[in-house]
C-alpha cells in the first residue's frame, strides 16, 4: 500500500481499528481505506471523504455499543427522576450502577476484540457520551424539575442549608446542576479510563484463556 497515498484522519483510523476483533482489524480497516481512496475521495474531495470515513466509524461504534449507551441513558434518567421526585434515598446506588454498566461494556469489548484497547475505547467513549447526555439533560430539565422541587420540604431544606445569602431557589438549583455537570465530567473521565482498562484487560485475557 502506498505510504504517500491520502489517508483519513489518524484518530478515526485508530478508533476503527480498536472497534474490530483482532483477527479482522487489518483486513476490514484496509477494505474501508481502499474504498475511501479509490471511490469516495476522487468523487467527493478530501473534506467530504474524511467526513464519510468518520461516519463509517460512528456507524461501527453504534453497531457494537448501542445497547450499553441505551442502558446507561435509561439508568441515568430513571435515577435522576427518582432523585428529583423522591429525594433522600440511597444516592450511591445510581453511580455504582452506571460504572458497572461501563465496566460491562468494556469487558464485552475486550472479549470481542481480544485487545485491551477495545475495552479502553468502550470505557472512554461510553463515559464521554453519557456525560454529554447528562449535560444536555440537566440543561433542559432543571426548570421543569424546579417546579416540583420548590414545594418539596427536602429540597427547601437543602436550599436553606447550602445556598449563598440572598440566593433564590431557582438560582441555587441551576448552579447545583452546573456543579453536578462539571464534577460528573471529571468523575466519568477518570472512571472511563480506569474501568475501560480493567474491563479491556479482563475481557481480552478471558477470551485468550478460553482459546487455549
Amino acid at each position: 500500500m502506498n505510504d504517500h497515498a491520502p489517508n483519513p484522519p489518524d484518530w478515526a483510523e485508530a478508533i476503527f481499528m480498536a472497534l474490530l476483533p483482532a483477527g479482522r482489524a487489518e483486513t476490514e480497516s484496509g477494505d474501508l481505506l481502499e474504498v475511501y481512496r479509490d471511490e469516495v475521495l476522487p468523487a467527493r474531495g478530501r473534506v467530504a471523504a474524511d467526513q464519510w470515513y468518520v461516519r463509517q466509524v460512528i456507524v461501527a461504534f453504534a453497531q457494537y455499543h448501542w445497547f450499553w449507551l441505551v442502558a446507561l441513558i435509561a439508568l441515568f434518567v430513571m435515577g435522576d427522576v427518582a432523585h428529583t421526585t423522591r429525594p433522600g434515598g440511597n444516592q450511591g446506588i445510581g453511580p455504582i450502577l452506571l460504572v458497572g454498566v461501563i465496566f460491562a461494556a468494556s469487558l464485552q469489548a475486550g472479549w470481542r476484540t481480544m485487545r485491551v484497547s477495545g475495552g479502553l475505547l468502550a470505557g472512554i467513549a461510553t463515559s464521554a457520551l453519557l456525560w454529554l447526555f447528562m449535560a444536555a439533560w440537566w440543561l433542559t430539565t432543571w426548570y421543569p424539575f424546579l417546579l416540583t422541587q420548590q414545594v418539596d420540604p427536602y429540597w427547601i431544606e437543602a436550599w436553606h442549608s447550602s445556598a449563598a445569602p440572598n440566593e433564590t431557589f431557582a438560582h441555587w438549583v441551576f448552579l447545583d446542576n452546573v456543579g453536578a455537570t462539571i464534577i460528573s465530567g471529571f468523575v466519568l473521565s477518570a472512571s472511563g479510563v480506569l474501568v475501560g482498562l480493567a474491563g479491556g484487560f479482563g475481557g481480552a485475557a478471558a477470551r485468550r484463556w478460553r482459546r487455549v
